[in-house]
């Protein structure tokens, strides 16, 4: 076992994570393999090292929704002792809603079908008085190892939606660091609307199946596939090199037993 995999711990779910708009892929239900460009192969390089010394922040959803709450009533607090109006809040009634979502699978080192490499795309619209409507939003997003609690993985950026525009997707590009066991995992997504503390939509494994039962686990369980090129253009893996290199050393004790 690698020295790395030593510090492997269930209880510290550590993730490198990266969220950006990108432009809408043909509506999928079914998960997909895919990968890396060039571009997110050193985006998550470059995280993975900024989180080296950073320390695991283990948040249930439950929690997470408490402290948005808190802090939109503490916000609205202030606001109404300065008398000062808000910097964000839309007085106006609007609807939201997630219109598709989806993952993609990207790297599995040992081939033994578990990624420690995925992302999750969704389409957040919204709708109100106005034909364009606007607003400013982002999301929270969770795992669920086999149907267990919500595991808060991420934050995004706050990103603007545009009524029900197809341009507006918005992608979570993320590697698993630690702490998380070889399993499935099923995602859910919460989306707020900056200036407010309640989620003003949300979806999970339970409205798209793309997001149900990844298959996933921790970089650190995730060990390179070593192939070695043979002379005759063929491959052997580790393991047959070594069987063929003990069965080599019993055939010279053997030789060696007999000359004696």
């Amino acid at each position: 076992m690698p020295a790395a995999m030593a510090a492997e711990s269930p209880g510290q779910l550590q993730s490198s994570s990266a969220g950006y708009k990108v432009e809408k892929a043909p509506i999928s239900n079914a998960r997909e393999e895919a990968e890396l460009t060039l571009q997110q192969q050193e985006l998550l390089t470059r995280l993975s090292l900024e989180n080296t010394h950073k320390i695991p922040d283990k948040k249930s959803r439950e929690l997470v929704i408490k402290s948005h709450i808190d802090n939109a009533l503490k916000a609205e607090s202030q606001r109404q002792v300065s008398a000062s109006p808000s910097l964000y809040a839309n007085s106006v009634y609007r609807d939201f809603y997630i219109y598709d979502a989806y993952s993609r699978l990207f790297v599995d080192n040992d081939y033994d079908g578990f990624y420690q490499t995925f992302s999750v795309t969704f389409d957040a619209d919204v709708s109100g008085a106005y034909i364009n409507e606007t607003a400013n939003v982002f999301a929270e997003l969770y795992l669920s190892r086999n149907g267990g609690a919500w595991e808060h993985y991420y934050t995004t950026d706050v990103f603007t939606i545009f009524g029900d525009a197809t341009d507006d997707d918005y992608e979570v590009l993320t590697t698993l660091e630690s702490g998380f066991t070889t399993d499935h995992y099923d995602v859910l997504i919460d989306l707020y609307e900056v200036g407010y503390g309640d989620v003003v939509a949300t979806v999970s494994s339970n409205d798209f199946d793309s997001l149900y039962a990844l298959p996933l686990e921790s970089r650190y369980w995730d060990d390179e596939y070593i192939v070695i090129e043979t002379e005759h253009g063929g491959s052997m893996s580790l393991w047959g090199i070594l069987v063929l290199l003990a069965l080599g050393l019993s055939r010279i004790n053997l030789t060696r037993r007999q000359s004696q």
